[in-house]
């Protein structure tokens, strides 16, 4: 991407708010990005400093997998589903988000995740060398670290010809030990990182730094992101639209519901389908994208209801259920499910940046292993 190019283009819209991660994911995010692909707002960059602990798990995510239900329940930690990819996060208080909102028309903005994350985590990496003259770097897929110690988390979307791209800045400290408890990390997640525990992988901006990182540094940053990837952009401030409070105020609503919030678990997904006699198998893999989890409702040898999560960055969305689907009706064995895998993930229409054929087939004959070993999954528990 070339950035010394100076941009001859209208001003973006920057945006300066104080919502929890949770509130700011089910409301004011979604809102935002409607309005700019319906041309109701401008391309919009916004700056959120949280005013409050909380968690969301991606959309593609089941919370039962991913959270400690019980433990955030009984230890007041917000927890909420968001319209993004990705995985579940913990934003702390007083952490921050870097969230642009751009058509995929202006100069400069990527069209595929595969493009999205290393040109612009890039720049990321290198705003923070120039604003607090840290040693931060981009890894392949979708984070920035110091030495191996995760400080920026990221959960990228493009749909209806706008990209939407957070980037979520680790400012203060949380506490990692109610972190850890409410979200167990699963062993494959951190095969591959230098890090295993999240206390040890996880660090802070004022940590490195030593001392308080103030707004203005904050806004800074936010500045120096955008100038190295967009190049000589203009940044206007401003405010919500009625639209867009109108929005929100709409998808606070919808997303705030339970429905919506186990909408990708097994019991919404096989409870009103289950019969007698049904098996569930379950097998999972690391992809470099992230984690997925493959899930099979079986039924006299064939897939009744298939189930794939994970907390990669699938495009589109609406992907991930054409997956599903597609799952459903063939033989319980891997000659089908895999032949289904290779034709999906070849399509001309779907991008799965960092996960290919084999991290799908090798969690589906973990599922099948399952099935074919007497007295496992034995029946159906949803």
């Amino acid at each position: 991407m070339n950035t010394s190019t100076t941009n001859h283009q209208s001003p973006w819209r920057l945006v300066v708010g104080g919502h929890s991660y949770a509130d700011f994911s089910i409301s004011v995010s979604p809102a935002v990005e409607r309005a700019v692909a319906e041309k109701l707002a401008p391309p919009t960059v916004y700056l959120n400093i949280f005013n409050d602990d909380s968690i969301t798990v991606g959309v593609n995510e089941d919370p039962n997998q991913v959270l400690d239900l019980p433990f955030c329940r009984d230890n007041n930690v917000l927890t909420r589903r968001r319209v993004n990819g990705g995985g579940a996060i913990y934003a702390g208080r007083g952490s921050a988000f870097l969230a642009f909102y751009l058509p995929l028309g202006l100069p400069g903005v990527p069209d595929t995740a595969a493009q999205a994350f290393p040109a612009i985590l890039g720049h990321v990496a290198e705003a923070l060398r120039d604003v607090f003259g840290l040693q931060a770097s981009y890894r392949p897929l979708n984070d920035v670290e110091i030495d191996g110690r995760k400080l920026v988390a990221t959960s990228l979307k493009i749909e209806g010809g706008v990209l939407t791209f957070r980037i979520l800045l680790n400012v203060k400290a949380i506490d990692t030990a109610i972190a850890a408890r409410a979200m167990p990390m699963a062993p494959e997640k951190v095969k591959d990182k230098k890090h295993k525990d999240l206390g040890s992988r996880y660090t802070y901006l004022e940590q490195e730094l030593g001392r308080e990182v103030s707004t203005d540094e904050l806004s800074a940053w936010v500045q120096a992101c955008v100038r190295r990837a967009f190049g000589d952009v203009t940044l206007e401030p401003g405010t919500l639209g009625s639209g867009e409070l109108a929005f929100a105020q709409q998808y606070e609503s919808e997303l705030h519901e339970e429905s919506w919030f186990h909408e990708k678990s097994e019991a919404t997904r096989y409870g009103p389908l289950a019969r007698e006699g049904d098996r569930v198998v379950r097998g999972r893999e690391k992809a470099p994208a992230g984690l997925i989890w493959l899930s099979l409702l079986v039924r006299d040898g064939q897939v009744a209801k298939a189930i794939v999560n994970g907390d990669w960055h699938p495009r589109p969305l609406a992907s991930v259920a054409w997956l599903e689907d597609g799952f459903t009706g063939l033989a319980a064995t891997r000659e089908a499910c895999s032949a289904h895998i290779e034709a999906f993930l070849a399509r001309p229409d779907v991008e799965f940046a960092g996960v290919e054929p084999v991290h799908l087939v090798t969690a589906l004959d973990k599922a099948l292993a399952e099935l074919a070993s007497v007295g496992a999954s034995a029946g159906v528990n949803v």
